[in-house]
C-alpha cells in the first residue's frame, strides 16, 4: 500500500548504435517510456511504508515469512520495501540469531538497533547488544539500509529535504526523521559517452544544465535529473526494408564515437516516373553536444529528412537507365549537400554515405528482371559465339605459329649448314695460307742457304786469288785465260781520295 514506482534513468540506455543494433523498441521490454511532464525530475520510489498505517505493531502479530533471509514475525516495518523488486531498498538482510521468545525481556543483538516506545509516547533508539525490559513498552526493530561501492542511498526526510549518500554508506531508518530510504545504482558512463544533467535551484527558482563526460560514475544530487532523448529509430518492415519511426530510440547516454545507421528512402520517382526505394548507410559522429541541444530535439529525424531531400533531388534529374549509370555518385558526400549542412548545424560531422542498392515495385522489377534475363541470354550467346571464334582464331594462330616455327627451324638449319661451310672454307684457306707461308719460309731459308754457300765460295775463291796474287800470278790472265776481247785494268792509288771513273765506249757489235 502506498508504493508507486516513478520513472528514473535507464541503466541500460546507451548510445545510438543504429548500424550495429537495429532493434525496435518492442524488443526492449525493460526500456522505460519517456517520463510525463509531472515526473521529469530524477525521482525514485515515493515512500517506503504507508503513512496511514500504524508504524508500530504488536510483537505477537502474525506475519507471513519473507523470502530469504527469513525474518521474525514481530518485525514489520519495511516489509513493503523488501517485496518491492527484491531488495531494491538496500535493506540489510542479516538474519536474527536469537529466536527464543521471552515474556518479560527482549534481547537486542550485537549490530542491531531497535526503537523503544514507552506508554507516554517517548521514543528511544537502543543499540545492541542489550537486554530490555519489555513490559509497558513497544519494541520495533529498525531497518538498516546499506549502499555498496557503485550504489547510493536516497534518503527523504519528513521536513521535505532529500539527501543522496554515495556508497559505501549506511543509514538506519528512523520514522521520526525519515519518510523513505531507497538504494539505486550509480550510472556508469564509459569513455566517449556523455549525459546531460539538469539541476533545479529551489532558492533561486533557476534551472541550469551541464554535460558530464565519461569515463565516470554519475550520482545525482538532490534536485537533479537527466535529459531523456527520444529519437527516430529503425524498424524492419514485412518486406525486409528498413523504416524509421519516431520515439523508437529512448536513451540518456550520448555516444561521442563515430556511429552509423541504415536508412531507406521510399517512393522516389525518376524522370521517367519509375518508382524506386534507395537504400543508404550514413556514417556520422557527434562532436558538439551543446550545439546539438540548442538546434534540434531529434537529429536522426533531421538526417532522415535531409537525406530524403538530397536523394529525391538526385534521382529526379535522371531517368531509370541514367540513374543506373550514375549510382556511384550516391557514394559521394558532395551529392548530399542538405544532409551535410544539417549535420553541421546539429553539431555532427558527416563522415560518408554508402549507397547499398535500390528496390523497385513488383511490375518494374519484373520488367527489369526480364530485361536482365534477355541481356544475360544475349551476352551468353555472344560469349558462346565469341568463344567459338576465339577457338577458330586460336587454331589458325597455332597453325601459323607451327608453320612459322618450321620455317624458323629450316632457316636455322640452312644457316647452320652455311656456317659450317664457311667455317670449313675458312679452315681450308687458313690451311692454304699456312702452306704458302711455310713454302715461302722454306724458299727464303733455301735462298739464304744458297747465298751463304755462295758467299762462302766467293770468300774461298777470293782468298785463293789473293794467295795467287801474292805468289805473283797474273790474275787477269788466269781468270780470262786469253778469252777476253778487251781487257780493262783498274788500279787505285791509295794516296788519292778520288774514285776512279770508267768510261767504256759502246760497241753494239760486241754485245
Amino acid at each position: 500500500g502506498g508504493f508507486s514506482l516513478r520513472y528514473k534513468y535507464s541503466k541500460q540506455a546507451g548510445a545510438l548504435q543504429e548500424g550495429i543494433k537495429n532493434v525496435p523498441q518492442s524488443a526492449h521490454p525493460a526500456l522505460p517510456p519517456p517520463p510525463p511532464a509531472s515526473m521529469s525530475r530524477f525521482s525514485f520510489a515515493q515512500s517506503s511504508y504507508a503513512p496511514e498505517q500504524s508504524i508500530l505493531r504488536d510483537l505477537d502479530s502474525e506475519i507471513a515469512p519473507l523470502a530469504a533471509p527469513e525474518l521474525p514475525a514481530e518485525h514489520t516495518i519495511g516489509r513493503q520495501m523488501l517485496t518491492l523488486n527484491g531488495n531494491q531498498a538496500g535493506r540489510d538482510l542479516t538474519p536474527i540469531y536469537n529466536r527464543h521468545f521471552h515474556m518479560f525481556f527482549y534481547t537486542v543483538e550485537d549490530g542491531q538497533r531497535v526503537l523503544v516506545i514507552d506508554k507516554h509516547g517517548n521514543m528511544e533508539v537502543v543499540d545492541g547488544p542489550k537486554r530490555l525490559w519489555r513490559l509497558g513498552k513497544t519494541i520495533t526493530r529498525m531497518n538498516h539500509h546499506v549502499a555498496h561501492p557503485g550504489d547510493f542511498l536516497i534518503v527523504q526526510f519528513r521536513d521535505g529535504s532529500q539527501e543522496h549518500l554515495t556508497g559505501p554508506s549506511h543509514v538506519w531508518f528512523d520514522p521520526r526523521k525519515h519518510i523513505s530510504i531507497m538504494r539505486e545504482e550509480a550510472l556508469p558512463i564509459s569513455a566517449k559517452e556523455a549525459i546531460v544533467v539538469y539541476h533545479s535551484d529551489e532558492s533561486e527558482q533557476d534551472i541550469s544544465r551541464r554535460i558530464v563526460y565519461g569515463p565516470a560514475s554519475f550520482v545525482p544530487k538532490p534536485g537533479e535529473w537527466l535529459h531523456t532523448f527520444s529519437w527516430h529509430g529503425s524498424t524492419t518492415a514485412p518486406d525486409g526494408s528498413t523504416q524509421k519511426v519516431p520515439n523508437a530510440l529512448v536513451f540518456q547516454k550520448l555516444w561521442m564515437m563515430p556511429d552509423q545507421m541504415y536508412h531507406d528512402v521510399h517512393d522516389v520517382r525518376t524522370a521517367d516516373d519509375a518508382l524506386l526505394t534507395i537504400r543508404l548507410m550514413i556514417f556520422f559522429e557527434l562532436r558538439d553536444i551543446e550545439k546539438m541541444l540548442a538546434t534540434t530535439h531529434d537529429p536522426i529525424g533531421d538526417f532522415i529528412n535531409a537525406a530524403a531531400s538530397d536523394v529525391i533531388e538526385f534521382v529526379s534529374r535522371h531517368d531509370f537507365e541514367e540513374f543506373k549509370k550514375n549510382t556511384e555518385k550516391l557514394n559521394m558526400t558532395d551529392t548530399y549537400k542538405q544532409l551535410t549542412s544539417r549535420a553541421a548545424q546539429c553539431g555532427y560531422h558527416l563522415d560518408k554515405v554508402v549507397y547499398r542498392g535500390y528496390g523497385a515495385p513488383a511490375n518494374l522489377q519484373k520488367m527489369h528482371d526480364e530485361a536482365i534475363e534477355s541481356r544475360t541470354r544475349l551476352q551468353l550467346e555472344r560469349a558462346t559465339e565469341q568463344q567459338a571464334q576465339d577457338l577458330e582464331d586460336a587454331k589458325l594462330e597455332r597453325t601459323m605459329q607451327r608453320v612459322a616455327r618450321q620455317r624458323e627451324d629450316e632457316a636455322k638449319g640452312v644457316t647452320h649448314e652455311l656456317q659450317i661451310t664457311q667455317e670449313r672454307q675458312q679452315a681450308w684457306l687458313q690451311q692454304e695460307d699456312a702452306k704458302k707461308a711455310f713454302l715461302r719460309q722454306q724458299e727464303l731459308a733455301e735462298a739464304q742457304q744458297r747465298d751463304q754457300i755462295q758467299r762462302t765460295m766467293n770468300a774461298a775463291q777470293q782468298e785463293h786469288l789473293q794467295q795467287l796474287s801474292q805468289l805473283g800470278v797474273d790474275l787477269t790472265k788466269l781468270l780470262t785465260q786469253n778469252r777476253a776481247d778487251q781487257v780493262i785494268e783498274l788500279r787505285h792509288d791509295p794516296h788519292t781520295s778520288t774514285s776512279p771513273h770508267i768510261h767504256l765506249p759502246h760497241d753494239p757489235s760486241k754485245q
